[in-house]
């Protein structure tokens, strides 16, 4: 272990991973981690945790916001993070190497496990702590398989597998032979279930999805999402609501399990959803919770076959093309999405329309806005207010003053980098010269010996981290005028002949505009305001330039 300074700095990190463990969890971490570090003379400067929150990925609040004060201007503020064990730190082997060996390790942070006493920058550190991390990653495959395990045979005795289905609720068992975990049986709720035969009986009669959802909105009836997950922007009834629930076998009787499996992307938090095969569905017929009849269900299945037909059969040309301003537009009466609402053809060449998205799929119960504006306009607009920014000569001005500003700022950031890598080697030179004294001393070893080579070959890792700080010490070159205005002009052509390469550019340093209907008179038009992270261009030339400078940005359409 290679920290022996009394006078370094560290933090505590600590998780439980469920909301039926004992928060008291991550009280016993945090004093285990306290006490270790008195014993060893480490000065404790700040504690980071996260309750109820999986191991299983890294994208929790305080996990986050130690890697956010980690990688600080500067330096990191402290020189360790001591955990009760690693399983703390993630359970995920991916994730722990990440973690560990590349976010923690490039900003010079070890991380401690204080029951093992292994900190990740001493001999043999990577092997240990990639077996630990195995253990870690085995121990939650296995707790996933038996979580598996215990919900086919829930579906099989005929209990409920978890989550919530509009129309029915969940009541315990009777008599349960495990009273520490009751399972739970479905049943159907009386005026949720009236709300699903209504929705289904307007369907087969030729009402639209729009006109359905806003009917219930009118009411003020709740959605299934009200006060739960999703609708991020608003509430009530969606088209998208009402389609997903026409199609839901459920409401027939006729249950399955085990159709799909969520998988986690790799580094984030999300999941997607991958359906399993057939084979491995597990299928069951539960009349007495069947919501609507069977005849009513095949006449809402028939109308939608024919709706998805008559979308295949339509002319080209009128299928959905790419936007340069999808997703940079809210609305700002109820702040949910602007996205185009109408798309109509003239001479072959598609024209759309964008309004709010809750008012074309929710009514006007959810948010009144009813105005629109094309999307080529709107797009037009952006892009002008843009190129009014950028296509100055002053704008050049400020980003060569403003990138040398940021390349002395790294220049003099870097020493103290190189620095710690010279104190690095340093002590590894001093500990090779120490273990090498000891075999003069007392003779060979194969032990002593095994060591001196783990030491040796992190001392070459180490000088070439020296190497690489010395090597960012030198000055980034200025980039000439005409650089900065050639690549303003690809932008803009860009922006002009591929919408959706475009958009992804724009999203990156352009805060969403807010679209804000007027009226002036009989004239109804939008008040555009937003704002331009004009320092992308900083940062993707010196690979490290901050986003602090906006420019706003308004306008009407």
């Amino acid at each position: 272990m290679t920290m022996t300074d009394p006078e370094q700095s560290v933090v505590i990190y600590a998780r439980y991973s469920s909301d039926r463990q004992d928060a008291r969890s991550i009280d016993d971490q945090l004093r285990r981690c306290r006490a270790y570090a008195a014993t060893n003379g480490y000065s404790v400067t700040g504690e980071y945790s996260d309750a109820a929150i999986t191991g299983a990925h890294a994208q929790r609040p305080d996990m986050q916001r130690l890697l956010a004060d980690a990688r600080a201007r500067g330096g990191a503020p402290f020189r360790a993070v001591l955990v009760d064990d690693l399983s703390r730190l993630s359970r995920d082997l991916g994730d722990t190497w990440q973690l560990v060996f590349r976010d923690l390790a490039a900003v010079q942070v070890t991380v401690i496990d204080v029951t093992t006493n292994m900190a990740s920058d001493g001999a043999g550190a990577r092997l240990m702590f990639g077996a630990m991390g195995l253990v870690n990653d085995t121990f939650l495959q296995l707790v996933r398989t038996e979580t598996h395990r215990g919900l086919e045979g829930r579906a099989l005795g005929g209990f409920w597998t978890g989550g919530r289905c509009y129309g029915y609720a969940t009541v315990a068992e009777d008599n349960p032979p495990d009273p520490e975990r009751p399972r739970k049986r479905l049943v159907i709720n009386p005026s949720e279930a009236a709300t699903v035969v209504r929705i289904f009986r307007d369907f087969a009669e030729g009402v639209s999805l729009k006109r359905i959802a806003a009917a219930l909105n009118d009411e003020g009836l709740p959605a299934p999402n009200d006060g739960g997950r999703g609708n991020k922007y608003g509430h009530g009834w969606g088209h998208t609501t009402v389609r997903a629930m026409l199609g839901n076998e459920r409401y027939w009787g006729h249950f399955v399990w085990n159709q799909s499996k969520w998988v986690r992307v790799p580094g984030r938090k999300s999941r997607r959803r991958v359906m399993r095969p057939e084979g491995e569905w597990v299928a069951s017929e539960h009349a007495e919770l069947a919501i609507v009849s069977r005849e009513l269900w095949d006449l809402v299945q028939a109308r939608l076959r024919r709706t998805r037909a008559q979308l295949r059969g339509r002319p080209a040309g009128t299928g959905a093309r790419p936007s340069l301003v999808s997703g940079l537009l809210r609305c700002g009466v109820c702040g949910g999405s602007m996205t185009v609402v109408r798309r109509k053809v003239k001479a072959g060449v598609s024209y759309a329309s964008l309004g709010c998205t809750s008012h074309a799929s929710r009514g006007p119960a959810i948010c009144p806005n009813a105005l629109s504006v094309s999307e080529k306009k709107a797009s037009r607009t952006l892009v002008g207010a843009l190129r009014e920014k950028l296509d100055r000569p002053e704008f050049i001005e400020r980003f060569i003053a403003a990138f040398r500003q940021r390349s002395t700022e790294l220049r003099t950031e870097t020493p103290s980098a190189a620095a710690e890598a010279d104190r690095r080697v340093r002590e590894a030179e001093r500990r090779i010269a120490n273990l090498t004294d000891a075999l003069a001393r007392v003779g060979w070893s194969e032990s002593v010996a095994a060591k001196l080579r783990d030491e040796e070959a992190q001392l070459g890792l180490l000088k070439a981290e020296r190497a690489t700080a010395a090597r960012s010490r030198s000055e980034y070159p200025t980039p000439h005028p005409t650089v900065i205005a050639g690549y303003l002009k690809n932008l803009f052509a860009l922006l002009d002949t591929d919408p959706a390469r475009g958009r992804e550019l724009l999203s990156r340093f352009i805060s969403p505009v807010v679209m804000t209907p007027e009226a002036e008179g009989p004239v109804r038009r939008y008040r555009a305001t937003g704002a331009f992270n004009l320092s992308f261009l900083l940062g993707a030339a010196t690979a490290g330039g901050d986003r602090r400078g906006k420019d706003g940005c308004a306008g009407r359409i």
